[in-house]
């Protein structure tokens, strides 16, 4: 797996992923706090994470049509560059009358975050080449969960000691060093590619319309392939029983064991550590057993974990599941990533992948919602139970859409 850093290419995409990718956590560790002081409310506090969430929703699709339009090394250099003049923004915000710049600018920097990770996803199979996606992919996986792990802990202290505005000049520092690296990478080719693809493709390229049509166009090109649309009905199915976890074990942790902030902490970072583990894991499994295989294994090994918790909720079984889900759930998430890029053809890809997103945080936003509402109703452990059973049921009714799709043929490589 580590032979894939090798490729300066990628090596340079992997480390601005990671420096940025810190910064992010460094900001949204010290932003929610830094509102809360202000406002002295949860409303207002979550009023930040639904402007993270809503241009995924909105703008999504869209993203994808352009990434499939535009050289995908030049979406990401300006991107990096305009979330890195939108966080400057933050500056401004000295007292609560300036509050809605914060909303704005998380809108903002979360909408250009839409068109950058689908360009990222549609040049990587460019950069690497299929055959070492899953290693590529696994080692992006952990660029998220190192981020998750010190990146809180970074923006934490910079709060503390220098203040908020030292975590804003930290995190456009982070997107302006990554700019720089993306520029440096040297690609033959990073504008989409129709050649030598399929029917399809070709004469949706020759005839381009509008941003709807070609939106449809990719819907379409999703139904029209069986693993595609099953990697995003099974998706939806995960992602609801996630979208509960997400909400629900802050309550749980503090209502039901009666535990502190310190330890919710603990617990973060052993979520952490358990991806990081899992990427590693996953980078080196996936040349020997194959995407479908692993996700099936992994999202019935999340559902276990859920119901593990609730056997006996202690802390030490809580903190060790924690890093014990992290390659089951690193296990579904990055082969369901490499599915994607695999199996949908570069004409298509950043709308593929762009849907890919926009369906997430449909679900991600309204399944939170649902969660909160019935947990009230049914109570906490109810509805972590039901988390595990959606787990569960997405990891039954993969093998039916994922038995022998074409991109899945060939997926088991030699090591490097």
């Amino acid at each position: 797996m580590w032979n894939v850093l090798k490729q300066k290419n990628f090596a340079l995409l992997w480390t601005g992923g990671l420096i940025s990718m810190m910064g992010d956590w460094m900001l949204m560790a010290a932003l929610p706090f830094q509102v809360f002081a202000l406002t002295n409310s949860a409303l207002a506090v979550s009023g930040v994470l639904m402007a993270m969430v809503t241009p995924k929703i909105i703008f999504g699709s869209i993203a994808g049509v352009f990434v499939d339009r535009w050289d995908r090394k030049l979406i990401m250099v300006i991107t990096s560059a305009l979330q890195a003049v939108v966080i400057v923004s933050l500056l401004l915000v000295h007292s609560v009358e300036w509050i809605w710049v914060i909303y704005l600018a998380t809108f903002l920097e979360s909408t250009l975050g839409i068109f950058f990770s689908p360009a990222e996803g549609a040049l990587l199979p460019k950069l690497v080449g299929e055959e070492h996606l899953v290693p590529a992919n696994s080692l992006n996986a952990m660029n998220d969960n190192l981020a998750r792990i010190f990146g809180p802990a970074i923006g934490g202290m910079l709060l503390g000691t220098l203040g908020f505005q030292s975590v804003i000049l930290a995190d456009v520092g982070s997107y302006l060093i990554a700019m720089v690296l993306i520029i440096l990478i040297r690609a033959k080719n990073t504008s989409p590619d129709r050649a030598d693809q399929s029917d399809a493709a070709q004469e949706e390229g020759a005839q381009k319309g509008s941003v709807w049509k070609e939106m449809m166009a990719g819907l379409q090109y999703i139904k029209t392939n069986k693993a595609l649309t099953g990697l995003f009905l099974v998706l939806a199915i995960a992602l609801f029983g996630d979208a509960i976890i997400s909400v629900l074990m802050v309550v749980f942790v503090q209502q039901d064991m009666g535990l502190g902030a310190v330890e919710y902490g603990w617990l973060f970072t052993a979520r952490g550590v358990g991806g990081l583990l899992g990427g590693l894991l996953v980078g080196y499994l996936g040349q020997k057993f194959s995407p479908a295989q692993m996700i099936s294994v992994g999202l019935i090994g999340s559902g276990a974990a859920v119901f593990a918790i609730l056997t006996k909720p202690t802390f030490l079984i809580l903190a060790v599941t924690m890093v014990l889900i992290g390659p089951a759930l690193m296990a579904w998430l990055i082969s369901l990533q490499t599915i994607a890029q695999k199996e949908a053809e570069d004409a298509f890809r950043g709308r593929v992948l762009g849907m890919l997103g926009m369906t997430m945080g449909f679900i991600m936003f309204f399944g939170s919602a649902i969660a909160g509402s019935l947990a009230d109703q049914v109570g906490t452990i109810t509805m972590i139970a039901v988390a595990g059973v959606f787990y569960t049921l997405a990891g039954a009714v993969s093998p039916i859409f994922f038995g022998n799709p074409r991109s899945l043929q060939e997926v088991q490589v030699e090591p490097n």
